[in-house]
Parts: structure tokens; C-alpha cells; sequence
């Protein structure tokens, strides 16, 4: 049976063998296992967010959702290079592309091109999965357009207090604009909540 530490020691062993600068060796040795596609895939990207290894991280550093540096962001790259591709890969991307090449080289081309960051991708997505059961709660927050809608009904709630206590039997200063501020209410209600 393979235990945690065993994990992330492979992992760091492993990702020294690629000498990546930017990034630790752990993160490139859990990167080569995710390209694999070991049995233990959810282990090792529950052991990527135990690392604090965010799937923000796997955005470019250029996108305002990064965590990722822009060092760290090329060596994720670098390290996806050096594990997607063979050196006899790595040449042909080096050399330009032929002008008069088939359709079907050119497509041969693109799908080369795309190894790396389809594996970035597909980290960045089970990362994500890792995140969501290691952290429920952040993703609960972000509901999309149901937080809305519940949100603008928790907003209309609370403006119908607030003018039910404006309109009560509530003693307000002689200096607070009573009507003023029943009128502010009112115009708000009517224009943003109906």
C-alpha cells in the first residue's frame, strides 16, 4: 500500500529528474503522474491542494483569476514541454512549420502544439474537483445566477424593513429627514426591485 508520504516523496523524486526552475520538484513529479493517469489521480491531486497548489495556478499569470506568477506560469509550462513531448516532438515543434504542408499535417501540427496545455487544462479541472471537496464552503459562496436572484430578494427584504421601521411608531432625532429618507427608500425600491 502506498501511503502519502510515499506519494510526495515519488513526486518530489520524480519532478528532480526534470530540473524545472519556478516550481517545486513535488508539483512537476504530481504533474508527470497526472499525465500518466495513475490509478491514484484523485490522491494526487488531493496531495496538490494539500500543497496548497491551487487550479488559479494553472491559469495563465496574464488572466486576473492567476495566482501564478509569471515565473511560475512559464516554468508549468516548461515542465508540461518536457513531459508531453519526446525529443524527436520537441524538434519538430522547433522547426517551422512547411507552407505547403496537407491538411492532415497541419492538423498533425496543431495537436502536437496543444499536448502541453490540454495537460495544463486537465490538471487545472482536477485540481479544481480537489478543491471543491477539500474546500466546500468557497464554492458554495460563488452560486451563480440563483446568489443573484437570491441576493436582490434578500436586498428587497431588508429595504421593506427599513421602511417598515421608517413608517412605525419609532421615535427618530429632530434632526433626522424622516420623510427624506422614506422617500430615498421608496424611489430605490421602485427603481431597482420591481
Amino acid at each position: 500500500m502506498t501511503t502519502v508520504t510515499d506519494m510526495k516523496t515519488m513526486f518530489t523524486e520524480t519532478g528532480a529528474t526534470y530540473n524545472v526552475e519556478g516550481i517545486g520538484a513535488f508539483e512537476v513529479g504530481a504533474m508527470q503522474s497526472a499525465k500518466a493517469g495513475t490509478e491514484a489521480l484523485v490522491s494526487t491531486y488531493a496531495l496538490m491542494v494539500g500543497a496548497n497548489i491551487l487550479p488559479s495556478d494553472y491559469l495563465s499569470f496574464k488572466n486576473r483569476e492567476s495566482t501564478a506568477s509569471e515565473a511560475q506560469w512559464k516554468a508549468r509550462i516548461e515542465a508540461a514541454s518536457q513531459i508531453c513531448y519526446t525529443p524527436a516532438e520537441r524538434a519538430e515543434l522547433e522547426t517551422k512549420a512547411l507552407k505547403d504542408a496537407t491538411q492532415e499535417q497541419k492538423d498533425k501540427r496543431k495537436a502536437l502544439q496543444t499536448k502541453a496545455g490540454n495537460l495544463l487544462k486537465n490538471i487545472r479541472t482536477g485540481l479544481t474537483n480537489a478543491h471543491k471537496l477539500a474546500d466546500p464552503d468557497f464554492y458554495a459562496k460563488s452560486g451563480g445566477a440563483n446568489e443573484t436572484k437570491a441576493s436582490i430578494e434578500k436586498l428587497a427584504k431588508q429595504i421593506g424593513e427599513a421602511l417598515k421601521t421608517l413608517r412605525g411608531d419609532g421615535v427618530f432625532p429632530d434632526n433626522f429627514a424622516h420623510d427624506d429618507a422614506v422617500a430615498v427608500l421608496v424611489g430605490f425600491e421602485k427603481t431597482f426591485l420591481k
